[in-house]
């Protein structure tokens, strides 16, 4: 017989997985993170908060502004795991790359 989540169950999955933070890896090329940073915030994630006056330029560091930048694109496209793919440069957290 195959296990289904109960409705608990399947909340409580709904709630940890909107959660879920996509951040660059600490042990990633710093070459490779460039390059994701400079393809996404061309490719249509809005980078304006990792700008000098946004509310995520500091800490002014290519992790922290990658990470930003990750998470914006796994939230916009959560529904799409596979899109969010960037190998091991990335990695999923709990902790908000931008507080």
């Amino acid at each position: 017989m195959a296990k289904t989540l109960s409705s608990c169950g399947l909340i409580a999955l709904i709630v940890l997985m909107s959660a879920m933070i996509r951040t660059a890896n600490p042990l990633a090329n710093p070459v490779a993170l460039r390059k994701d940073l400079d393809s996404l915030c061309g490719g249509g994630v809005d980078c304006h908060s990792i700008q000098p006056d946004g509310a995520c330029y500091e800490p002014n560091t290519l992790f922290e502004h990658v990470s930003v930048v990750y998470n914006l694109y796994y939230k916009s496209f959560q529904s799409q795991p596979l899109a969010c793919n960037f190998g091991s440069n990335s990695m999923t957290t709990v902790s908000d790359p931008c507080k």
